[in-house]
């Protein structure tokens, strides 16, 4: 009998390596995965979902599944939403979210906008990293019609973050951008940007959402601090 299938996609600059934990947990739980890696930093996010989902289709798992879900650490789930846009599974299941900036980086504004940084940061991010700005438009307006879980995470490590982000933030993106209109259910856990991928807590909640269709608030972790005033702390 066929399972259903999960398909994880990293973040910028990182590679599928990333994901191999969560994937072994996800695992572990019953589901087929498949964890794809794809050149991040080479090309613009519309061309990026063309490779992920050949990469799918790809796999004989893919047709075949029940249900086919994502899991997508940061800029793979602004990835996740132009291959939904695009190429919407008939077997569409539910998708969690780690700390994908849904409504864009003030990180990625300040890099790109800065006279000394922002050639570096394009060299190291490439024609997605401009992507990843507040103001940029997403494929597909920001319609959320699915079972959507965000996990965002409030440990910021930013020297410069109080000047950048003004609010409370993993390092990378601030907890208000991760949020977007439709979304099934969002919570917060105490881990930082690069490394929530690796927290067992949020490999908990993804599967509990993955079940579920909601997070469980019940077992969340209690800020360390409170959070209007982690912004000023940076």
């Amino acid at each position: 009998m066929s399972k259903d299938l999960v398909i994880l996609l990293h973040g910028i600059t990182r590679s599928n390596i990333d994901m191999m934990l969560l994937e072994q947990r996800i695992k572990r739980e019953g589901y087929d995965t498949l964890n794809i890696k794809y050149p991040s930093t080479k090309h613009a996010l519309d061309p990026l979902s063309d490779h992920v989902y050949r990469k799918m289709g790809s796999d004989t798992r893919y047709a075949s599944a029940p249900n086919v879900h994502f899991v997508a650490h940061s800029m793979g789930g602004l990835i996740t939403r132009h291959v939904i846009y695009k190429y919407r599974p008939k077997n569409l299941g539910k998708v969690v979210m780690l700390g994908t900036p849904n409504k864009g980086s003030e990180m990625a504004n300040f890099m790109s906008d800065h006279r000394i940084f922002s050639k570096l940061y394009r060299m190291v991010f490439g024609p997605a990293g401009e992507q990843l700005r507040t103001n940029q438009d997403q494929i597909d307006g920001g319609i959320i019609n699915y079972t959507l879980g965000v996990i965002a995470s409030n440990i910021s490590l930013n020297p410069i973050g109080n000047q950048v982000f003004g609010q409370t933030n993993d390092t990378l993106v601030s907890i208000e951008s991760t949020k977007i209109e439709g979304m099934s259910d969002h919570i917060v856990i105490n881990s930082t940007h690069t490394i929530m991928m690796f927290d067992p807590r949020v490999m908990d909640q993804t599967v509990y959402f993955l079940k579920n269709g909601n997070f469980d608030h019940k077992d969340r972790v209690k800020p360390e601090y409170p959070q209007e005033s982690q912004a000023g702390s940076n």
